[in-house]
């Protein structure tokens, strides 16, 4: 499909114009094949740690139209490990404003998922700002713990590295 005739590849690149205004870094995909058009907003930790937020509009959702976020975490599951990493993962979500962390156990990979109803007409930046910073803060302060959980970390070293970060949070 040419881009300059895909309506999501129009309204993502308008977000990006945006967000670059604001510095945020990003960049536009056109969609190839049955992959959509995408907006790709890099996640930058303080350890220097990169992942990438792929931001799409689902296709066949157009009433309303809907958001996908989707951050892969580069983390391979040990297979003694998806007890334990489910579990961790449930504790996270219980407490994040926005849940989004999942485990396929069929491919045994971690993601952080969410899915956004908008209108877009028009499409309000700080709706979107809003979600990409919550997972920001989520990615970056628990992917180095849910890396011990795909590792085999005891629930319970993981338990205590929550409490961890949770105390740096209210600090």
């Amino acid at each position: 499909m040419d881009p300059a005739a895909d309506p999501a590849y129009e309204l993502l690149g308008l977000l990006g114009e945006e967000l670059a205004s604001g510095d945020v870094d990003n960049r536009l995909v056109a969609a190839v094949g049955d992959a959509p058009a995408q907006l790709v907003i890099p996640l930058v930790a303080e350890s220097g740690e990169v992942a990438m937020i792929n931001l799409c509009f689902l296709p066949e959702h157009d009433l309303p139209p809907v958001l996908q976020y989707i951050v892969a975490l580069e983390y391979d599951v040990a297979p003694h490990a998806l007890d334990t990493t489910a579990r961790f993962l449930h504790l996270v979500n219980s407490s994040l404003p926005l849940t989004g962390f999942e485990l396929g156990e069929s491919v045994s990979a971690v993601v952080f998922r969410y899915l956004q109803p908008v209108s877009i007409q028009p499409l309000v930046t700080e709706v979107v700002v809003w979600p990409l910073s919550m997972i920001f803060h989520a990615v970056t302060r628990f992917s180095p713990l849910i890396a011990q959980a795909c590792a085999g970390a005891s629930l319970e070293d993981l338990v205590s590295g929550y409490g961890l970060a949770m105390a740096e949070l209210y600090r």
